[in-house]
């Protein structure tokens, strides 16, 4: 098995998935230059690591300032470039999976992410690719299906763009028999609409 970086994961996926503002920068300059393009804080994340956030290699809440003092070392743990995205301030965070099922072939999860998550094992699956309609109802059949529908006043999911996500995860799959399982984790949900933080493509071989 080979995991793809999460820069070249997000390009496997194809333009469609909803993604942050992000680079992956191959300098500390061109770092700092995007950083003070952003409008908020941004996150860094060494490149070419399976494990980043278990080994310390992500970093919040940045400004353009903090770049240059964050760069040698994320750099130097990863590939020698390192991946900047806009961060995100989510009311809810979801998993989209997909696999090939040796019954079934290939299917695609949906399940609420975060703290729920670590609880509740909260995922529903599709065959691969979804007909019209399946998304919103693999959705219905969440048992947190509330939090998706808008509480409290919030905005409801952008059901159209899971369905992006969903479809491009369901093209990979049918259309490269050489992936062997695709996780979008976390989709951050920022004002409804659903925007994949991370994202890993795993292939049966090198390539």
């Amino acid at each position: 098995m080979k995991a793809l970086t999460e820069w070249d994961s997000k390009l496997r996926l194809g333009d469609a998935l909803p993604r942050p503002a992000e680079i992956l920068a191959t300098s500390r300059a061109r770092a700092e230059q995007f950083a003070a393009t952003i409008d908020g804080p941004v996150i860094a994340k060494a490149s070419g690591v399976a494990h980043k956030t278990e080994d310390g290699l992500v970093r919040f809440g940045l400004g353009p300032a903090d770049i240059g003092e964050v760069w040698d070392d994320l750099a130097a743990a990863g590939d020698g470039t390192v991946l900047l995205a806009e961060q995100i301030d989510a009311e809810l965070e979801l998993i989209v999976g997909g696999y090939r099922d040796p019954g079934f072939g290939p299917l695609v999860t949906i399940g609420i992410g975060g703290i729920a998550a670590e609880i509740f094992a909260d995922v529903v699956a599709i065959l691969a690719p979804p007909e019209e309609g399946e998304v919103a109802g693999a959705v219905k059949r969440l048992a947190g299906h509330r939090l998706l529908e808008g509480i409290r006043g919030g905005p409801a999911v952008d059901l159209g763009a899971l369905e992006r996500i969903v479809g491009a995860m369901a093209k990979l799959l049918c259309s490269d028999p050489g992936v062997a399982e695709i996780d979008c984790n976390p989709v951050m949900v920022c004002n409804g609409a659903p925007i994949v933080a991370d994202a890993l493509v795993v292939l049966y071989n090198d390539e």
